[in-house]
């Protein structure tokens, strides 16, 4: 009787099934992470091009501001003026041009706005989520809440100097003024308004010189605010800048 024999595959033993399965989980964990440092990186990168954007959006906000502070002190000087005029000239009911023109000049100066589209875009992102340094992150925050309440000031800021008006028109009558709107095709033409001498409505008058010593005290503060918002925009520049080493 023939016996046959038959052919057996070896068996693995289980060192073989081990480095298999290492192998595996090697590649698989290298491949998640080069994804994860991909993934890092390119939030890095878009983290960067966030700050220098918002470097813009602050440099704009700074040369902003700089460029309004004159405009305020030039309202204050205007204030100054009409009241040494009334000081000097306490019971006068006859007034030149160039005081007309301060008196214009004591209901305006220069409204703000801000560059919002570098951290309202942070803000969608996921709350300023990007952003890894927590110094940077909470300076921003900061800088932020300083616009916010500047915005509340400003409601009430404009509302007064609308008030203002009201004042002048008490003061001055419309037959008054249609000598100088007569004499000049310009309605602000400060080459010869000086020449021109109108009639006041004293009544109102006293009630004037107390808003604006009211409006002085307020512009003064308004100014200080907005001083402090641009020292706050410098600061975060020079951060930013240190901390990402930008130029």
């Amino acid at each position: 009787m023939e016996v046959h024999s038959h052919t057996h595959t070896p068996r693995k033993n289980w060192t073989h099934y081990f480095w298999e399965f290492l192998m595996l989980f090697l590649a698989v964990f290298c491949g998640f992470l080069a994804e994860y440092q991909l993934e890092h990186k390119i939030e890095r990168d878009r983290e960067k091009q966030y700050m220098k954007s918002l470097i813009y959006d602050l440099e704009n906000d700074t040369v902003n501001l700089n460029y309004g502070f004159p405009l305020k002190d030039q309202r204050l000087s205007a204030i100054d003026s009409v009241f040494f005029y009334f000081e000097t000239n306490p019971n006068t009911k006859k007034v030149p041009g160039s005081l007309l023109r301060n008196m214009r000049r004591t209901l305006w100066d220069r409204y703000y706005t801000r560059n919002i589209t570098t951290i309202d875009q942070l803000k969608n992102a996921g709350g300023l989520r990007l952003i890894r340094k927590k110094n940077v992150r909470d300076s921003i925050a900061a800088y932020d809440l300083m616009w916010q309440r500047a915005g509340f000031w400003q409601e009430g800021y404009i509302t007064l100097q609308e008030k203002g008006k009201d004042f002048l028109q008490n003061i001055f009558t419309a037959q008054e003024l249609l000598i100088r709107y007569r004499a000049h095709t310009e309605i602000f033409d400060r080459k010869e308004t000086d020449s021109l001498i109108y009639t006041i409505n004293t009544e109102h008058l006293n009630e004037y010189l107390n808003f604006i010593s009211n409006q002085k005290s307020t512009t003064l503060q308004n100014k200080r605010g907005y001083e402090a918002i641009a020292q706050s925009a410098e600061r975060l520049i020079a951060l930013i800048k240190n901390e990402y080493h930008l130029k």
